[in-house]
């Protein structure tokens, strides 16, 4: 009898602590942000052929509008490639790598005057070029 009672009262602790489990409230783990430390921009091309680099971290003076934009959800979610329908001529290639706190890397990469590149790639890369320390 005490070990049917000492059972039955062990799964009724179970199954409360369950139901409290599943009724916590708990953050989502998108509200969690994904903090950037560091943009890389690798820009090749042009008339020229230049080639050329772009870094902004936490210190670079002014770096945080970049680290800030490249940690939102809408850059987050671009695709890894936008690419123009006519590759020809003199154009700029870009490569933006985007390293962030938990270790995740992200890379994406762009052709001047892609149309389909979201605005929030170009106001990035234009944000880099500014501000970031060329190497």
């Amino acid at each position: 009898m005490k070990r049917r009672t000492i059972i039955r009262k062990g799964l009724a602790t179970l199954v409360a602590a369950c139901a409290v489990a599943t009724l916590a409230p708990s953050a989502p783990a998108a509200a969690a942000p994904i903090l950037a430390t560091s943009i890389t921009l690798d820009r090749s091309g042009g008339f020229a052929g230049l080639q050329e680099t772009f870094v902004v971290k936490r210190s670079t003076p002014d770096g945080r509008p970049a680290l800030r934009m490249v940690s939102t959800r809408e850059f987050l979610r671009l695709r890894s490639s936008y690419q123009p329908d006519n590759p020809c001529c003199d154009r700029f290639a870009y490569t933006l790598t985007v390293s962030y706190r938990n270790g995740f890397r992200k890379t994406v990469s762009t052709v001047q005057g892609t149309t389909t590149a979201p605005q929030i790639l170009w106001d990035v890369i234009s944000e880099v070029e500014r501000v970031g320390t060329r190497s």
